[in-house]
């Protein structure tokens, strides 16, 4: 047997096509999408940022080790031209992320401050050389040039101290989060990584300069260049 639909006196009284308009229903499922249709657009967009935003913790972590291990691995002694070799690398590696241009690299080399009795805590920053556009504030880095640090390196419970003779090589990188699409997801983010390697086989630990490098061929803290 055939289903029958019940028609009410409104349904009699309208003509043909109106009728069959009223009792279509295939169009149930387009609105039903329409309304979720921004929802999945928002959760697509926000995933899809998300993932970029882990994927760029992971290369900018990844490129502050790498760094900080190519200086600490420099052997004999090392030299202006080395810092600037590593940099390459690093502004290389982070070309996709536009790094240099976005962020800041900062490199030190922390020693035991002979000058006093208390080596395991009391350690100065020897040299250090940086590249990048990015403005950081000092309270935000280990310090600078020439500084003293009291109470060694790092978050309280996992500082780091240079002991006698045992240079440790800092790298910091400050990023500015490029997103794919738009901050409106997450807001602006800044990713900061920091990575620690001792110096091997180095009998010259002060930073030399063979080439007679000067002015911006050096890259002093004092610059900001992408």
């Amino acid at each position: 047997m055939f289903a029958t639909r019940h028609i009410d006196k409104f349904e009699r009284v309208l003509p043909m096509p109106l009728r069959q308009l009223r009792a279509n229903q295939k169009g149930l499922a387009l609105i039903e999408f329409a309304y979720a249709l921004p929802f999945l657009i928002l959760l697509t967009f926000g995933g899809t940022e998300l993932a970029n935003i882990a994927i760029t913790h992971a290369r900018i972590s990844a490129i502050t080790s790498m760094a900080a291990d190519g200086v600490a691995r420099v052997r004999d002694r090392i030299d202006e031209n080395d810092i600037n070799d590593v940099i390459i690398g690093a502004k290389y590696a982070g070309d996709s992320l536009d790094l240099t241009s976005r962020g800041r690299i900062i490199i030190s080399t922390v020693e035991d401050n002979a000058a006093t009795s208390t080596p395991l805590t009391d350690q100065v920053i020897t040299w250090q050389r940086c590249k990048g556009i990015k403005s950081v504030a000092a309270a935000q880095t280990i310090g600078t040039e020439g500084q003293v640090l009291t109470t060694g390196m790092g978050a309280a419970g996992s500082q780091i101290s240079a002991t006698p003779g045992n240079p440790v090589v800092v790298v910091e990188i400050f990023y500015d989060y490029k997103p794919i699409m738009s901050n409106m997801f997450f807001g602006p983010i800044t990713i900061h990584y920091s990575s620690a390697f001792s110096v091997r086989d180095r009998t010259i630990q002060s930073l030399q300069n063979a080439q007679n490098l000067s002015g911006t061929a050096k890259s002093t803290c004092n610059y900001y260049s992408a």
